[in-house]
């Protein structure tokens, strides 16, 4: 149980990490995995660029909050890791379900806004693994 709640709170700090740096250091290179260029207008262009590193924020914050409940564990303190879990598995859960109803619908050939291949399948299938982790590590936690 141990090296299964160190190895989930780990890949959290790494995948949350990742999020804030894609998210908030280098949005355009996150808004060429969502919009084509082709609908790159300059004022929406401008306007996500200037958005997108609130959602960097937010995977900053989670990859804090999974780093303040790792430390502790790796110096072999007690800590209550229910509520962090929660909180991550949640998070990606988010994640997840906002990139499903676009690959239902096929990606933009369907009428998505987005289409859910390349590396967008990849953030799609890795937020719904650890969301799966997650919140299965958080009900052996909590039952």
């Amino acid at each position: 149980m141990q090296i299964a709640l160190l190895s989930v709170l780990a890949v959290n700090v790494l995948w949350f990490g990742l999020g804030f740096r894609l998210f908030s250091l280098q949005p355009r290179r996150a808004i060429r995995l969502l919009v084509p260029a082709d609908a790159r207008e300059e004022r929406t262009y401008k306007a996500l660029v200037e958005a997108l590193p609130f959602l960097g924020g937010m995977n900053l914050a989670f990859a804090v909050l999974s780093l303040y409940a790792l430390v502790p564990m790796l110096r072999g303190a007690a800590i209550s890791v229910s509520l962090v879990l929660l909180a991550c598995g949640l998070a990606h859960g988010s994640q997840f379900a906002a990139n499903l109803p676009p690959l239902l619908r096929g990606g933009r050939a369907g009428g998505a806004s987005w289409d859910v291949r390349g590396p967008m399948r990849f953030i799609f299938i890795v937020d719904g693994v650890c969301a799966a982790a997650n919140l299965a590590l958080w009900l052996v936690t909590i039952l």
